[in-house]
């Protein structure tokens, strides 16, 4: 039986994973007779849902302050682009970052001029305020890439000990639980 071979290509990672390397995607073998797919493949994003999480994964974790806006980019993509961020880094929480960074972040920009964030934990980098940044590297975006960024302004002390212990239980990057990363092929030993 002849196969028609259909291969599908999804980019569904939030727009921060997509920039940053990471993607999604799943490609289906079909039949010729457009009956259900004999093969299907997928590859899962890694974990994120906890600080340990998103501290296993981050290079570096540092207290910074943003200095000030370097540029906006336009991305392709996704909706959205990208915002880079010159900082100074307060404390290095882990890793070995420079004294200043530029890093790009995934943001929405808004009717009025501002960012909003993609995620919760992605809060838009702000001249004049305090966050708590992971990056990965990514030489597109100068000196990395925003993993996640919180707010640090209203309790220095709070942030500072909440990602000093995420980092101390720091989980090894892992696929998303929640991915069904099934692969099927009925020509295989397995499926017979």
């Amino acid at each position: 039986m002849k196969h028609k071979r259909a291969t599908l290509t999804v980019l569904a990672a939030a727009t921060v994973l997509t920039t940053a390397g990471a993607a999604w995607y799943t490609t289906l073998d079909a039949p010729a007779d457009n009956g259900p797919p004999t093969t299907v493949h997928g590859m899962c994003l890694p974990a994120t849902d906890t600080d340990e999480d998103k501290a296993g994964y981050a290079r570096t974790i540092a207290l910074v302050t943003v200095d000030r806006t370097v540029e906006y980019r336009e991305e392709s993509e996704a909706a959205g682009g990208a915002l880079l961020s010159r900082v100074t880094v307060v404390e290095p929480l882990k890793g070995t970052p420079p004294a200043t960074m530029t890093i790009g972040q995934s943001v929405l920009r808004q009717a009025g001029g501002g960012y909003a964030k993609t995620k919760p934990s992605y809060l838009p980098l702000e001249p004049g305020h305090r966050y708590i940044v992971g990056t990965v590297p990514d030489p597109t975006y100068a000196d990395g890439w925003v993993w996640f960024a919180t707010a640090a302004d209203s309790d220095l002390t709070a942030a500072t000990a909440r990602w000093t212990r995420a980092i101390n239980r720091q989980i090894a990057p892992h696929p998303d639980p929640a991915c069904d990363d099934i692969t099927t092929d009925p020509s295989s030993e397995a499926a017979r």
